[in-house]
């Protein structure tokens, strides 16, 4: 796969504040770390961070003031709904040695015990852990599902996967499954349309310092490596 390059400004101030300000500009508080190297203070694009994650590309090229290095996303703080992102850590790695990732599961055709059997297809595992050299991470693992009748399964040791990948795991984990068709029972009734919708949950002011709080007290740790 291609490696993206997405750019990078350093930052000093931390705390609440700050975080807000960069979030006002449509930036992100992160942190580069690894490698026996000092912490980085760091803001990303936003956007940038989203796309990133919405293509499952989690090794990418950090570029900031004439500065470029290979890093991986290991985790991106959302709020609780899930919509915003708060801070990003990024990992330095080396396009020499091997990573682990979460690739997503892609299914292909339509199973026999779906279209003439009536069974439903599920994906038990939407994304498996594969090891494998940065540059060789594949976009998704596709799996071939025309041939499977109701009971049938794919396995996480069955999975054909891209030379020089292998999957992280349990090799009798079920991936995906075909089913039985649900029954309902007549005499049960649906639950009113008011009672399956729930409020969301909204921020509040005080969780999101703590939060962030706890993001500034991380950071201030430079030398610290995380597992």
């Amino acid at each position: 796969m291609d490696i993206p390059t997405i750019k990078a400004w350093p930052r000093e101030k931390r705390g609440t504040r700050a975080s807000r300000r960069l979030r006002g500009r449509g930036l992100v508080p992160a942190v580069l770390y690894g490698r026996g190297e000092p912490n980085l203070l760091l803001s990303v694009q936003e956007k940038a961070i989203s796309h990133i994650v919405a293509e499952h590309a989690m090794v990418l090229q950090l570029e900031w003031d004439g500065h470029q290095t290979p890093t991986q996303l290991k985790e991106v703080q959302f709020d609780s709904l899930g919509e915003e992102i708060l801070h990003a850590d990024f990992h330095r790695i080396s396009l020499t040695e091997t990573v682990r990732v979460a690739v997503p599961i892609e299914t292909h055709g339509e199973p026999v015990g779906v279209a003439q059997e009536g069974g439903m297809l599920a994906i038990v595992q939407h994304e498996v852990e594969v090891e494998c050299l940065p540059t060789s991470i594949p976009e998704s693992i596709r799996v071939e599902v025309a041939g499977l009748s109701i009971g049938d399964n794919v396995r996480l040791g069955a999975l054909d996967l891209p030379d020089g990948v292998a999957a992280v795991g349990d090799p009798d984990l079920v991936v995906i499954s075909v089913t039985p068709p649900t029954e309902v029972p007549e005499e049960e009734e649906l639950a009113p349309a008011e009672e399956l919708m729930a409020e969301p949950e909204v921020i509040g002011r005080e969780e999101e310092e703590k939060i962030e709080e706890d993001l500034a007290r991380r950071e201030g740790k430079a030398d610290a490596e995380k597992p």
